[in-house]
């Protein structure tokens, strides 16, 4: 739901802010820390890059300012981003086979 303004009424539970779309029931980034590690560099790098795309980098920081931080490129940064989602993506499948037996 990239389009779909959200908003959470109490940690990690997300509802869509408007009426005609399904809430999402699944808490995306708990699972982030199951799989990656609650406190990885690497969910580290997924939730900055979520956060700045929600918030066009106005809230916790750029990307830039990360990948000064830590003396990664950007190119770095979007190859960490990328592996890390698909971990993520990969363990929610995986999940999902099981859950629908």
């Amino acid at each position: 739901m990239p389009l779909t303004p959200i908003y959470a009424p109490r940690g990690n539970t997300l509802q869509a802010a408007a009426g005609d779309v399904p809430d999402a029931t699944f808490d995306i980034v708990a699972f982030s820390g199951t799989v990656l590690g609650d406190k990885s560099e690497d969910r580290q790098v997924v939730l900055l890059w979520a956060r700045s795309v929600a918030t066009n980098g106005e809230v916790g920081g750029s990307i830039a300012e990360f990948c000064r931080r830590t003396r990664w490129s950007r190119a770095t940064f979007d190859r960490r981003r990328i592996k890390a989602c698909e971990n993520i993506a990969a363990a929610k499948n995986a999940v999902g086979r099981y859950s629908d037996s």
